[in-house]
């Protein structure tokens, strides 16, 4: 009696040892006898059976590694790049499958070989190309190592490539660039500043030449316009006199005015000149004046 209940105590631990609860996002890989069984254990509690075994325990849930890289751009720059590849295992009883059995240690070897696409990659570029293409680059390296991945059981869910590290003395190089690059934009800013002031001056003063060129030329017209109409009506109003003698009767007219409009300000001097001088005879006469 003892015997039978001390069978029956260990039956009882072994069969309570082969209930087994997979976790929420896990599943469990089982083989019996060494042969792998289709379908894995999803989250839950389940009976391990006889003569079957938990091969492996596979993570759904999503991880990523975090790796730095030493690189070489085109233009001969050594630098360090961090990068960061984010994936999980296929959701699928053939995608737990395949990561259990198809490569071993898959996510080293997409680790690996995504590295070295990065670094291919970036080998054909220039340390300016870098910093602008990196989006670039992380697009590329999950479309070239997609399907290769889901053979393994393995979905790339990102690719992200971080700022680079570039030597001090690269730094400092680019710095300078940068700056000098800025200074050149700038001076040639302020030289199309310059230049489109010069032209605004230069525009406006035509402008301005042009208008009082048209003023004077309207004041002229009109001034002979007057002499005109003038003399037109002198001409109706006498008939009897002759054309130079209307002539002289405006000029003297003129002078008349020019007396009256010098008077009003008492600060100008007039002076006639008869129509009848030569021009020596009328500079002498200035000379004397002045004298």
């Amino acid at each position: 009696m003892i015997f039978f209940i001390a069978v029956m105590a260990v039956a009882l631990v072994f069969l309570v040892r082969r209930f087994r609860v997979v976790p929420g996002r896990h599943a469990f890989v089982i083989e019996r006898l060494g042969v792998p069984q289709d379908r894995p254990l999803r989250s839950g509690l389940h009976f391990i059976w006889p003569l079957c075994r938990i091969a492996r325990q596979v993570s759904l849930m999503q991880s990523q590694v975090e790796k730095i890289s030493d690189v070489k751009t085109r233009d001969d720059a050594f630098i360090r790049i961090q990068w960061v590849l984010r994936y999980a295992v296929n959701d699928t009883p053939e995608g737990i499958m395949a990561y259990a059995y198809k490569v071993e240690e898959p996510v080293k070897r997409l680790v690996f070989k995504v590295e070295n696409e990065i670094r291919q990659i970036i080998s054909g570029m220039t340390m300016d190309e870098l910093y602008r293409q990196r989006d670039t680059i992380a697009e590329q390296v999950m479309s070239d190592q997609e399907d290769d991945a889901q053979e393994s059981g393995v979905k790339i869910h990102g690719v992200t490539i971080e700022q680079p590290m570039p030597p001090e003395q690269v730094q400092v190089a680019m710095n300078n660039k940068l700056a000098a690059i800025a200074r050149k934009e700038a001076a040639e800013a302020e030289a199309e500043a310059e230049r489109v002031r010069r032209v605004g001056i230069a525009r406006a003063e035509a402008e301005s030449k042009r208008l009082q060129g048209e003023g004077i030329a309207n004041e002229r017209k009109a001034i002979a316009e007057g002499f005109r109409d003038a003399m037109q009506k002198l001409q109706e109003g006498l008939p009897e006199a002759s054309s130079q003698e209307i002539l002289a009767l405006l000029l003297s007219v003129n002078e008349n005015d020019m007396v009256t409009t010098a008077s009003q300000t008492g600060k100008a001097t007039v002076i006639f000149v008869p129509r009848s001088m030569d021009y020596a005879t009328a500079q002498a006469a200035m000379r004397e004046v002045r004298t």
